[in-house]
């Protein structure tokens, strides 16, 4: 019997994708004109129920709050649209990963999807952690005070210490957010957020965690 050499494949492994997008942008869609409108919307519906929120807490962070996980539920046209950037960041995540599967994965699965507004206040910050129980996790900024190009910046950690201990990368992506930014990325990739300046002004932020269940889902 005669063995045949299998070719040898090529694995291009550790890239780890992120989604940026600038909704409210000059250069988005209507000059981000509507991203700016829907987020001036849940700005205020945040603000009005953090007081009446019962399951706000303050696990992880420091000089900030959480509300609870249910704003998605919220009956509101701005939250409508909020779910749709959500799909459309999970989808792109996903075509970036599966590419020609993706579409058979998403007929096949419905996205659920959980979300929960943090509301940092002078020097709020929260500490290095990951997500689980998700696929995708992200962030859609709605105010942004007390951020400059060394605080209040999201920031992603190479979950590789030989690579940072070589050299190899400099081990931290520094995002400085801006109102209508919305940052998606694996579950799994540990991240944390600087402190803010003490200074006046909040950073509102919407955080969510997204996954696929099959036969569908909430979103």
């Amino acid at each position: 019997m005669t063995a045949t050499r299998q070719l040898p494949v090529m694995l291009t492994t550790w890239q780890t994708p992120i989604y940026q997008a600038g909704l409210a942008d000059p250069d988005a869609p209507d000059g981000g004109a509507l991203a700016r409108k829907m987020i001036g919307q849940l700005r205020d519906l945040i603000l009005d129920a953090e007081g009446r929120d019962n399951a706000a807490h303050t696990f992880g962070v420091i000089g900030a709050q959480k509300s609870s996980m249910d704003i998605l539920k919220w009956d509101h046209p701005a939250v409508e649209w909020l779910r749709s950037q959500i799909r459309e960041a999970a989808s792109a995540m996903t075509r970036d990963t599966l590419a020609e599967h993706t579409a058979t994965v998403e007929a096949e699965y419905g996205l659920i999807a959980e979300a929960w507004a943090v509301v940092y206040r002078s020097g709020g910050s929260h500490r290095l952690h990951t997500h689980h129980d998700s696929i995708y996790s992200g962030t859609i900024y709605i105010e942004c005070g007390g951020v400059s190009s060394s605080s209040g910046n999201l920031q992603l950690f190479d979950p590789r210490p030989a690579a940072i201990a070589r050299g190899v990368t400099p081990g931290v992506l520094s995002i400085q957010p801006r109102p209508g930014l919305l940052v998606c990325f694996p579950s799994w990739l540990p991240h944390s957020v600087q402190a803010t300046q003490h200074t006046s002004g909040l950073r509102i932020c919407i955080a969510f965690n997204a996954s696929y269940e099959q036969n569908g889902g909430q979103q």
